[in-house]
């Protein structure tokens, strides 16, 4: 927790420094080059994200119009996604890049980010590698993908101490690093992996491969696939003969979990954010009815990131931090906590954050709702891992 520590300190005088620079407000929007996920096989996150991010942007403009949303189809494309990175830099004019929910895109606008010196606030991709050491220009607001590993580990010992598991996910960035979390801490806290199965990204079926899993009869399986392959992969699964509560999703948004639908009730899901959290603020627990009114279903974490970006980017702009320098300076002083949820939002010397997730468990699902209860809640400092080093 150091690099946290050190980041307030630090902080506090870059805060005062940006304050005393800048008025209250911005003469003119702070242009955001939002580059998302609109189609292609993450659009699931990107749209979602997306609406979230319009419901802020509307909210924040109420009194004066201070962030305009400059938006791109980067279509799930790490190729695309660097030429929309460019367009929205040098045609568009963009002070910053937000709104990959990919990490795969991500590590591409990241690249761009760095090389050409643009600030790149991340709302949901966890690859570690989009904060490794030496980083100047990125942000990430979600926890790291090699935690996620580490927290279904805990979690599972917790349920059953020395429990074999089954792994069966597409080979996106994100799942290879929730795969290298998992394995470094399963060796360490004596859970046996007892099958391993890596899907291309475009794989539809999985019928096989259910079958062979379930021959090595592990206690759990967690499970993480790719849009709809990810229902799929639920699914078949249960039809071999998994029960729910044997199933551990490394990740759980609110489209996911009704996808998953009322067969997926007892099964376990880990997220940060949940419409069923007791711990919700005011304004969290407003964005969920303003959410359900606008799309028809209740926000989880990717909304709820997305959501939270343009508060924290209405933070800074109102200590006057609209230039690209200035904007760095605030991201890396920055210490408020999350309008949600109450989560506190520090960067270390590298732009990620603290790490923490709830691990739930489904109770109901409809048509177009589910309610979840939260079985635990683990925080844990980025030290207990060797992040950087697992991070393929």
């Amino acid at each position: 927790m150091a690099d946290f520590k050190a980041a307030s300190l630090r902080g506090a005088l870059i805060a005062a420094a940006v304050l005393a620079a800048g008025p209250a407000f911005a003469q003119t929007p702070l242009r955001v080059g939002w580059n998302s996920e609109l189609s292609g096989p993450w659009t699931f996150f990107g749209n979602a994200c997306l609406d979230a991010a319009r419901l802020a942007e509307g909210e924040v403009n109420a009194g004066k119009k201070i962030i305009e949303l400059v938006v791109q189809d980067n279509q799930t494309n790490p190729a695309q996604a660097a030429a929309v990175s460019r367009a929205l830099d040098t045609q568009e004019k963009v002070t910053m890049l937000s709104g990959p929910t990919n990490a795969d895109t991500s590590l591409a606008v990241y690249g761009y980010a760095e090389e050409n010196k643009v600030p790149f606030l991340v709302p949901v991709a966890a690859f570690p590698r989009l904060t490794r050491p030496g980083t100047t220009q990125t942000f990430r607001i979600e926890p790291d993908a090699v935690g996620w590993g580490y927290a279904a580990v805990k979690f599972l010992n917790t349920l059953k101490p020395g429990a074999t598991i089954g792994i069966i996910m597409n080979d996106f960035a994100v799942h290879r690093a929730i795969l290298a979390g998992l394995k470094y801490q399963a060796e360490k806290d004596g859970l046996k992996i007892v099958s391993e199965i890596v899907f291309p990204q475009s794989a539809s079926d999985a019928t096989v491969q259910v079958a062979q899993i379930r021959a090595k009869k592990p206690d759990y399986v967690i499970v993480a696939g790719g849009s709809a392959f990810d229902v799929t992969l639920t699914n078949q699964l249960l039809d071999v003969g998994f029960k729910p509560d044997q199933l551990y999703h490394p990740y759980g948004s609110t489209k996911q979990v009704l996808s998953w639908g009322p067969r997926s009730v007892g099964s376990y899901f880990g997220t940060f954010f949940d419409h069923n959290l007791e711990t919700l603020t005011d304004t969290g627990k407003k964005f969920v009815e303003n959410f359900r009114k606008a799309k028809g279903y209740a926000p989880g974490y990717v909304e709820n990131y997305c959501y939270s970006t343009l508060y924290l980017l209405k933070e800074i702009v109102e200590k006057g931090a609209t230039t690209r320098d200035a904007i760095r300076s605030a991201l890396s002083a920055i210490n408020t906590k999350e309008i949600t949820t109450g989560i506190p939002i520090v960067f270390d010397k590298n732009g990620a954050r603290m790490e923490y997730m709830y691990l739930q468990q489904i109770k109901e699902v409809s048509k177009d709702d589910f309610k979840a209860s939260k079985i635990n809640y683990i925080e844990w400092s980025p030290e207990v891992l060797p992040v950087y080093d697992l991070a393929p």
